[in-house]
C-alpha cells in the first residue's frame, strides 16, 4: 500500500470511528429530577461506571493524589480517566467543580462528567486504529483497523467509561512490540516488549495471558536470550508500575481487591453456572453477532489456516494471543460482549491476513462485505443510545401511576433509579418465588441473561395486569441477527422493562 493511500485509508478510518462514537457518548444518563437526586444513585445505565468514577472523585490531581480507590480491574484507564476530569475542569469545561456536580447531579456538568470520562475510552479507540495500521502487513492492519472502527461492540466500549478498549489498545501495541523485537533481537526492542505488557496489565488484569504468550513466542523464536529475558520482565515489572503506581504503596489494597473478585464475589449460584463448552460458543455466537459478523469472522478462519501454513513469526505471535485470550475467557465466566474486544482486534488481523491473499478485484468486494454487517449493527446501536432511555421512561410511569410508599418487586434499585424511601425494594423478580408472596406492584426487564423461575412467569400471566411496556425500536435486526439470547452488556442500551399490577382478588 503507498504511504499517501495508506494515510488517506488512516484518516478515513478515524473519521468514521470518532463519528459513530461521539454520536452516541452521552447516552444512558438518569434525568436530574429530584426523585433521582434523592435515590443517591449517580450511575449511568451501564453498570459500573459510577464505581469508577466515584472512586476517581476521591483522587485530586492538585494534590498530586492519583489514588483511584478501585484496584479490581486495573487502575491504568481509572488514571487518565482522573487526569482528563481534572484537566478538563481545568480547562473550564464544567461551571462547577466537577466532583460538585457529579454527586449532586447537577446538569449539565453531570452529563459532562460521564462524556469527559469516555471520552477517554474514544481516544484509546482511536489509538487502537492508529496501531493497527503500524502492522507489518499493512493491508491487514488496515482491514482490522476498519472493522474496530465499525464493531458494534467495541463502540459500546468506546463510549462508557470502562478499561476494556485501553486494555484491547495496548494489547496491539504489546503485539508490534514483540514482532519488532523478535525480528532485531535487540535487548532494548524486548525492554519495550516489557513496558507494553505491563501497561496492557495495568490496564486490565486478564491482559495477563495473551501478553505473556507473546512474550514467550517472541523470546522462544530467538531461543531465549538472557538479556532479552531480563529485558522483558524488567519493562513488564516497569510498564505495570508506571500504570499502577499505588501498587508500590497499597498492595495489599491491591491484592485483596484482585482475590475478593476472584474468588469471593464470583461464587457463581448453580442455576446461573454456564459450563466452559457452553460458554465458548456463546462468545462465538457474540463475536458474530455484536463484534465482527459472520463473513469477517470466516475470514479469520481462513486467516488462520494460512498463517498456519506459512508459519511467519508474527503469525505465532498473533496466534498465541488468540489462542491464550480464548483459553483466559474460561474462568472470566460470564460471556459479556466486552471480553470480546481482543478477540475482535486479533481476529481482524488474520482476517486481514486471508484478504489480502485475494486478488484486488476480489478483495476490495469481500472487505466491504464483511463490514457491511458490523456497521449496520453499530447504527442500529446508536439509534438505541440516542433514544430516550427505557429505564427513564419506566421511571416517568411508575412516579405516575405507582403509590408513594408502595414496594416494588423489580431487580435492583439502580435501572430505574428510584428512592428507596418513597419505593422501597420489594422481591427480586429474578433470583425470588414470587408465587410464595405475591407483591402488589412487579417490574420487570430483559436485562439479565436468565429468565425468572418458571413459577414467577406463570403467576405474572395468571395474576397481574400489564399496565406499561417499554421497548425500543428494533432496527437492522438482521445486523446482530435479531435480540435473542443477547448478553446483558448489549442490552445496557435498550432493556425493556414491563410493569405489572396485581389484580384486586
Amino acid at each position: 500500500m503507498q504511504n499517501r493511500v495508506k494515510w488517506f485509508c488512516l484518516a478515513g478510518t478515524m473519521f468514521v470511528a470518532l463519528l459513530l462514537r461521539l454520536l452516541g457518548v452521552a447516552w444512558g444518563l438518569p434525568p436530574a429530577a429530584p426523585e433521582v437526586v434523592a435515590s443517591g444513585l449517580r450511575g449511568s445505565y451501564a453498570f459500573d461506571e459510577d464505581v469508577i468514577l466515584n472512586g476517581v472523585a476521591k483522587a485530586d490531581v492538585r494534590r498530586l493524589d492519583f489514588d483511584p480507590h478501585d484496584y479490581h480491574w486495573g487502575t491504568l484507564h481509572l488514571e487518565l480517566v482522573l487526569l482528563a476530569l481534572d484537566g478538563a475542569q481545568t480547562a473550564g469545561v464544567f461551571k462547577a467543580s466537577w466532583r460538585t456536580s457529579y454527586y449532586n447531579l447537577q446538569e449539565p456538568d453531570f452529563t459532562r462528567v460521564y462524556v469527559v470520562g469516555r471520552l477517554v475510552a474514544v481516544a484509546t479507540a482511536l489509538l487502537t486504529i492508529w496501531l493497527l495500521f503500524l502492522f507489518q502487513e499493512t493491508w491487514a492492519g488496515a482491514f482490522a483497523a476498519m472493522l474496530v472502527a465499525v464493531s458494534p461492540s467495541h463502540l459500546l466500549q468506546s463510549d462508557q467509561v470502562r478499561v476494556d478498549v485501553t486494555m484491547a489498545a495496548l494489547l496491539v501495541l504489546t503485539l508490534l512490540a514483540g514482532v519488532r523485537a523478535q525480528k532485531s533481537g535487540e535487548p532494548r526492542q524486548f525492554f519495550f516488549l516489557g513496558i507494553a505488557a505491563g501497561l496492557a496489565i495495568a490496564g486490565k488484569y486478564s491482559a495477563v495471558a495473551p501478553v505473556a504468550a507473546m512474550a514467550l513466542v517472541a523470546l522462544g523464536l530467538c531461543r531465549f536470550p538472557q538479556r532479552g529475558v531480563v529485558a522483558v520482565a524488567g519493562g513488564t515489572l516497569t510498564g505495570f508500575l508506571v500504570g499502577s503506581p499505588y501498587f508500590l504503596i497499597k498492595p495489599l489494597s491491591f491484592l485483596s481487591a484482585v482475590h475478593s473478585y476472584t474468588f469471593v464475589h464470583r461464587a457463581v449460584p448453580e442455576r446461573f453456572q454456564v459450563p466452559a463448552g457452553r460458554l465458548l460458543e456463546l462468545h462465538a455466537a457474540n463475536l458474530i453477532r455484536f463484534s465482527m459478523g459472520l463473513p469477517a469472522l470466516l475470514l479469520a478462519l481462513v486467516g488462520i489456516v494460512w498463517m498456519l501454513r506459512r508459519r511467519s513469526p508474527s503469525d505465532w505471535i498473533i496466534l498465541a494471543a488468540v489462542v491464550s485470550y480464548i483459553a483466559i475467557l474460561v474462568p472470566l465466566r460470564w460471556p459479556l460482549i466486552r471480553y470480546d474486544l481482543p478477540l475482535t482486534v486479533l481476529l481482524g488481523l488474520c482476517a486481514g491476513i486471508a484478504l489480502q491473499q485475494f486478488p484486488k478485484r476480489w478483495a476490495y468486494p469481500i472487505a466491504v462485505t464483511a463490514l457491511a454487517m458490523p456497521l449496520a449493527g453499530s447504527i442500529a446501536q446508536i439509534d438505541y443510545m440516542r433514544s430516550p432511555a427505557p429505564a427513564n421512561l419506566a421511571l416517568q410511569r411508575i412516579l405516575e401511576v405507582v403509590p408513594p410508599g408502595t414496594p416494588i418487586s423489580r431487580l435492583g434499585r439502580e435501572e430505574p433509579p428510584l428512592d428507596q424511601k418513597v419505593y422501597p425494594m420489594g422481591q427480586n423478580f429474578l433470583l425470588d418465588d414470587l408465587s410464595q408472596d405475591p407483591p402488589k406492584w412487579v417490574l420487570t426487564t430483559s436485562l439479565p441473561d436468565p429468565s425468572p423461575l418458571p413459577s414467577t412467569v406463570s403467576l405474572l400471566h395468571s395474576s397481574y395486569d400489564e399496565i406499561a411496556h417499554i421497548e425500543s425500536r428494533r432496527i437492522f435486526a438482521w445486523a446482530t441477527l435479531g435480540e435473542a439470547d443477547a448478553p446483558h452488556d448489549w442490552k445496557y442500551t435498550h432493556p425493556t422493562f414491563t410493569l405489572y399490577r396485581r389484580r384486586a382478588q
